[in-house]
Parts: C-alpha cells; structure tokens; sequence
C-alpha cells in the first residue's frame, strides 16, 4: 500500500471515529433533553389544570366585578400549586361574561443547560364563560312600583336611579308577592304553597304541590365594586301582610274622617292618609289578599313574612351565604277584622301604632356596609314561626342573633306555621354612590300586577352577548287573572343589534310556534288558571347589546290585557339553556 493509501485509510479511521465520538454526544444528549422534554410536558397538563380550574371560578364574577374575579382565579391558581400572582395572567375575554385565564411556569431543565437551554417557560391559557344565574325584573334600586314615602316614614321622594340604557319606571304596573303556606297554588304561587286546590300543573294525586319549595324566595341586591365601604339602606313597602283585598276594596274599613282631618291620621300619615288608605286602586295600593274561597285551613289565617339579607356566596347558592347582622326582620300580619279606620287613627280606640308604622308605608329593612362587590340575597319566607324582640320602630320582630335565627337556619318546611294570605310588597335599596347599588329577582320571580287595563313591561333577565347562538328559556305560572283577553310578548333588548328575534316556540299548557316571538289568546277562563308555560327565544348569533352599563342588554316581557279589571299574580323563571359556567376555549 502506498503512503497516500495509507494515510488516507487512517482518516477515514479517525472521522469514524470522530463521527462515532460526535453521535454518541449528541444522541446522549438528545436522550437526556428527552428527559426535559417530558417534564415540559408534565408541567403543562399541570398549568392547563390550574388555568381551567381558576377560570371557572373567577368567572362566575363577570361581568360586574373583574377584581373579584381576577382575584379569585390567582385564588384558585394557588390551590393548584401556581402561587406566585406573577404566574397568572387575568383578563377579561372577547365577551363581558368571559374570563381568559393565562398560567405560566419556569422548569429548570436537567439536561438542557448542557446545550444552552437552562430554563424553560410553560405557558397554558384558557376562556371561561359564564350565562347564569342573571338577576330578573330590575336593572335599577328599586324592584316593583315605588310610591312616595311621608314625612314620618320616608323618604318621601323617589330614590330610583337609572343607569345609562336602562328601561325603569316608578311605575312598572306589578309588585312582588309572597303566600301564605297555606294559599291555593291556583292563587299564582309556585313555589311558596304547600297545597293544590285541583287541576294545577305540578301537584301530586293527593294534592300536594310538587314545587314547594320551603326555602321561599331569594332576591338580589347587587352591589358594584365603587359601593364598596359606603352604607347601603335597603326598604321594604308594605312588607306585613295586611288584608284589604286585591284592589284594596276591603279596608280599612269603617268611615273615613272629613274636613280638616282628613289627610293627618297619625305620625306615618299627617299629608295624604285619605289618598294612602283609600279603599280602591291606586299608586299605594299593593293589594293583600285573603284569598276568599281559595284557601286551607277554613277562617282567615294572618300570613308571617320573613326577610334576611344574606352576603354573597362564592359557590352561588344562597342558602350557604352567612347573614347580614341586622338585615333580619319578621313582619306579623293582620286580618281584615284587624285593620280598620279606628286602628290607623292615632288617639282613637284600637289604634295600633305598629300597623300604622307598616300599611302602605316605606320601612327600612337595615343599613349595612358592603365589604365585598357581590350579589347580596335577601330571602323571603312566610313559613317561619314569629319570634324574636319587638322593635316599635319599625313594627317588626327582630332576632337576638340574626346568625341562629330560624329565618335561615331553618333549612325544611315547618307546618305548625300557617298563613293563608298572599302578602304584596317592594323593595328599594339607596344610599351608596349612584347607580352603583341595584335590586332584582333571582332565579324566581313572584310578581302581581292590580292596575286596571295593565300592559306592564317589565325587564326579565340580563343576557349578554356571550349568549348569542343559544336559547333563553323562560317560564310563567298561571297568567291570565283579568277581565279581557292577555297578549305576552317577548321584547329583545332595547340597545340589542342583530337580528329580531323569531322562530320562538312554547310549550306546556299550550304548544305553539311563535313567529314574531308572542302567544294570544291567555285568559283564566280559557283554561290557563292554574297551568305552567314555557317559551324558549333562540337567541340571534349577531346578537350583540351595551353590555358596558348596567342598563344594557335586558331581555323585556310585555303583558297586554286590553281594558277591563286586573289582579293578576303569576311566577316567573329565566335562564339561558346548557352549562351556566363552561370553558369555551
């Protein structure tokens, strides 16, 4: 072999060997960044776990509250092994009702350092939405009609506060109502009886109502972060139930003093008492029923209203909320043989000061200060026994320790507890900086409307653009109590663009296609006494509304009944269909 032969076999000798040197470095390493690879990879599924998990907790904030929500998803990050708020990136998403949710961690790499790469950093992101529960009837402070207060019990003029956009009146034409446990369900309460009196939908064969639901009520007080620290004073109109008959034809009874005297009855009372007590419809007259041959129990039966505020709830349900100290109250009722002229005449036989602090009169529940943005629940209840201290006041019963009171810690029904009235108030909440404070209905909403020829039009349920595409599905119970014929008609939000709405449909007592999204022809008479409706309003995929004020984006019902007499109490639900709260990307 020559010498150039030689030489050159010897470097291919050694560029093997270089090669075979070379690849096995490169294959040690590219097995151990292997290693790094896999625990990216872990550490990933762990970042994705945390960000889905903190999502959907902070979400059920939104779109009121994104502090509150921010701050419960680092909350929930940190549970989940990420407590560094370095690591958690939260914002509001494409829609007001969602939350995105970015986690991000750093991996110190093992075998990657060894190429440069000492550090790596996982990042997982994802987009909550949230659709429900939304509050019902009201996007203002004032929920139901609000009339003027008095000198004595006041104040005496109107505290609504309307934010941008928002469709409220002083008069929307319905107040909330409550029943007695023991009032005919066919009296238009569908959750609050505990019995049927025949043929209405949801009762048992041995006529019990299958609804019942012995919790009661819950409204909401919503409270926006600028309420934060400032005292709120919430009042109730007429709370106590005091039998005068739907459209208050019934009391007080007796005769009604003349001349000079007549407007000063006693200190709630000295400018407008005629006006205020007057036996016939009208602004002050919220109807209190006894429910004459549509009740248990035989005689008339005093109905017992209850109500507790009750702070927000992280996991929304009302009933896990701790009370607010203060905010709870019971209101005795009184009979028809209890309320007349004499008994609201201060210095007359039988005057009774605490039945002229609360007939037709503005009282307040309680003054707190927020200490948290939220949905603050007030629940109403007439199936708990009286108790508590007296207080004169306000003509209430107070608890010694809201916290042990049976008004929330009774969880079930009590049937030594009896009331066969039906107890119709309002709500106003005031005092905070404007428009900052608001009162509605939550997830069920008892209303009765008593004006004569009463087309009200009230908002039914806040749906944010983040619900285009999907299906708002709303109930009503027994509408129709009226004179003339009924027409209800499903109004899209007034700042709403997009397609109108169509193609609605209902069914239970009757199914129907609802082309222009409205159902004719309701009536008592015509068999709907009693019955159960659903209609459900597929939502327009453009849908898309003012969702940047708090009068934005409410979804309205308008009930016609033409002319003629209306005492109508009905119950209503609202909810937008599928997951409330779900991951959307």
């Amino acid at each position: 072999m020559s010498t150039t032969a030689r030489a050159r076999s010897d470097e291919r000798g050694a560029v093997a060997v270089v090669v075979a040197v070379f690849a096995s470095v490169v294959f040690f390493g590219l097995g151990a960044l292997s290693v790094d690879v896999a625990r990216w990879y872990l550490e990933a599924q762990r970042a994705q776990k945390a960000a889905d998990a903190a999502a959907l907790a902070g979400v059920t904030w939104m779109p009121q509250d994104l502090d509150q929500a921010t701050a419960t998803a680092r909350e929930i990050a940190a549970r989940n092994g990420f407590p560094d708020p370095a690591s958690v990136t939260v914002r509001r998403g494409p829609h007001p009702s969602e939350l995105d949710v970015t986690v991000s961690s750093t991996v110190t790499n093992s075998f990657g350092q060894l190429i440069g790469l000492a550090r790596t950093t996982v990042s997982r992101h994802t987009v909550a939405d949230y659709t429900g529960p939304q509050p019902m009837a009201s996007p203002c402070n004032t929920l139901g009609n609000e009339p003027d207060g008095t000198p004595g019990a006041g104040p005496i003029v109107s505290q609504l506060l309307v934010p941008v956009g928002a469709p409220c009146s002083r008069t929307p034409q319905f107040w909330m109502t409550v029943h007695g446990p023991d009032v005919a369900k066919t009296q238009g309460d569908q959750y609050n009886v505990r019995r049927c009196e025949g043929g209405e939908s949801g009762c048992t064969t041995d006529g019990r109502n299958a609804e019942y639901r012995p919790e009661g009520y819950f409204l909401m007080v919503r409270v926006q972060a600028a309420a934060v620290g400032q005292a709120v004073e919430v009042q109730l109109y007429d709370p106590a139930y005091v039998s005068t008959g739907s459209g208050c034809a019934d009391g007080p009874a007796g005769t009604f003093p003349t001349g000079p005297g007549r407007n000063s009855w006693n200190p709630n009372a000295t400018t407008d008492a005629a006006t205020r007590y007057a036996r016939a419809p009208g602004l002050f007259c919220s109807g209190d029923d006894r429910n004459q041959g549509h009740r248990l129990g035989g005689p008339e039966k005093a109905t017992t209203t209850s109500f507790a505020l009750r702070e927000p709830a992280d996991d929304l349900n009302p009933l896990t909320a701790t009370p607010v100290a203060g905010c709870t109250r019971q209101f005795p009722g009184y009979t028809t043989s209890q309320v007349n002229v004499n008994t609201l005449r201060e210095g007359q036989p039988g005057y009774d000061p605490a039945l002229a602090r609360v007939f037709h009169q503005w009282v307040p529940l309680c003054t707190f200060t927020p200490t948290r943005a939220g949905d603050y629940y007030l629940q109403v209840r007439t199936n708990v026994v009286l108790g508590g201290t007296v207080d004169s006041a306000t003509g209430s019963y107070q608890p010694a320790n809201p916290a042990t009171s049976r008004v929330v810690t009774q969880t079930g029904d009590d049937p030594s507890v009896t009331g066969n009235g039906s107890n119709r108030f309002a709500v106003r909440a005031f005092g905070a900086s404007s428009g900052t404070v608001s009162v509605a209905a939550w997830g069920r909403m008892p209303i009765f409307a008593n004006a004569d020829a009463a087309t009200p039009v009230f908002n039914l349920i806040r749906v944010l653009p983040g619900a285009a595409g999907k299906t708002l599905v709303f109930g009503f119970f027994d509408v129709g109590d009226a004179a003339s014929n009924g027409t209800l008609t499903v109004l899209r939000p007034a700042d709403a663009t997009g397609a109108a709405l169509s193609a609605c449909t209902a069914t239970g007592f009757r199914a129907a296609t609802l082309p222009t999204c409205s159902l004719t022809g309701i009536r008592s008479s015509a068999g709907w006494n009693g019955q159960s409706e659903t209609i459900s309003v597929p939502i327009p995929p453009d849908y898309d509304c003012a969702y940047a004020s708090a009068g934005g984006c409410w979804f309205r019902v308008q009930v016609g009944f033409g002319t003629g007499s209306v005492t109508d109490a009905t119950t209503w639900t609202a909810s937008i269909a599928g997951d409330p709260v779900r991951l959307v990307e």
